[in-house]
């Protein structure tokens, strides 16, 4: 397919997204979910790992764009949350 080069960006920062998950995990443990939410609550805290989020969904639509099957994508874990952003428009 002419747009590989979409898939490995996507694939890229897929790859990008869980690595800093697991650079959080590591830090607050296996309830990281749960600290982001902890801390959410408690004042503006935004989840560290946003950006890489938003990174994906930026890569997909320009994937989906290009002619692309969201289908086709491994999203893995992420899958259900990038298929709501990507349907949802605007920012991840």
């Amino acid at each position: 397919m002419k747009g590989s080069g979409y898939v490995e960006a996507v694939r890229r920062a897929r790859a990008e997204l869980e690595a800093c998950i697991e650079r959080e995990e590591l830090a607050y443990g296996p309830d990281y979910y749960l600290e982001v939410a902890r801390m959410e609550d408690e004042g503006p805290a935004p989840d560290p790992c946003l950006e890489r989020f938003n990174e994906l969904v930026a890569a997909v639509r320009a994937y989906l764009g290009a002619g692309g099957l969201l289908a086709a994508l491994d999203l893995g874990l992420h899958e259900r949350a990038v298929r709501a952003a990507v349907e949802r428009g605007g920012d991840g």
